[in-house]
């Protein structure tokens, strides 16, 4: 079954940059539309090939994906590292227009970083079962820019400082979050939230195939503080 995202994860009262906005729609998202040039085949000319995808984020931001070499959209990839990513806020919005996307454009890079791939893992518990064959690799998105539409009149680009965040305020939480992940889950069964990825912007909850995606007041500055508030996000949801 797929993952089913629950619950918006903006903390009451909060606005949101545009930059913030962007990776939590990332950060809540399983899904994407993958656009890559088509490479090769029976059809003549330069082609844009739009494929769905399942999609992860690192804790800075960067987009992270689970590829077959043998899917269509790899073979371009390899031709033409150029992509861009469509991640589709929209849900629940009875005019879906008036929801929020976001078209994040980049490099697609291969990448053996066992982090992308556990957080990866993480967010798509299935993709176990195939992340370890020889035709499937990790790729990450290198992010340059990003076209956004939070609704009617609401429509900017955004440059790359402002859609990742800083490597020094990443650095300490990519290393300590499976230590503090296992500690706030110690006890907890299949039945019960989970937390399975931190970042200094929030966790991600998991119960069965529902997530959950819960931000913090403000971004964390040291991961000290990390155990108290994903303890409180999980009595928070039940």
């Amino acid at each position: 079954m797929n993952p089913t995202p629950a619950g918006p994860a903006e903390p009451a009262g909060h606005t949101e940059t545009p930059g913030q906005l962007a990776r939590r729609l990332l950060r809540e998202a399983v899904k994407a539309t993958l656009a890559t040039r088509l490479e090769g085949g029976t059809i003549e000319g330069s082609w844009p090939y739009a494929s769905l995808v399942l999609v992860a984020a690192d804790v800075d931001g960067t987009p992270i994906l689970l590829l077959s070499k043998l899917a269509q959209h790899t073979h371009n990839i390899d031709g033409n590292p150029h992509v861009s990513l469509m991640v589709d806020g929209t849900d629940g919005h009875k005019d879906v227009l008036t929801g929020p996307r976001v078209t994040l454009l980049g490099r697609a890079r291969r990448t053996e970083d066992p982090q992308s791939k556990r957080r990866f893992i993480a967010r798509h518990p299935s993709a176990a079962l195939y992340a370890g064959f020889r035709d499937f690799h990790v790729y990450r998105i290198e992010l340059e820019r990003a076209h956004q539409v939070a609704g009617f009149g609401r429509i900017e680009w955004i440059e790359r400082d402002q859609l990742l965040l800083p490597a020094t305020q990443c650095l300490s939480c990519g290393d300590s979050e499976e230590a503090i992940l296992a500690a706030v889950n110690e006890g907890r069964d299949e039945q019960q939230w989970q937390a399975v990825a931190l970042d200094p912007e929030g966790v991600d909850l998991r119960r069965g195939t529902e997530l959950r995606r819960v931000a913090f007041e403000e971004p964390l500055t040291s991961m000290k503080k990390a155990p108290v508030l994903v303890t409180r996000a999980l009595e928070a949801v039940g």
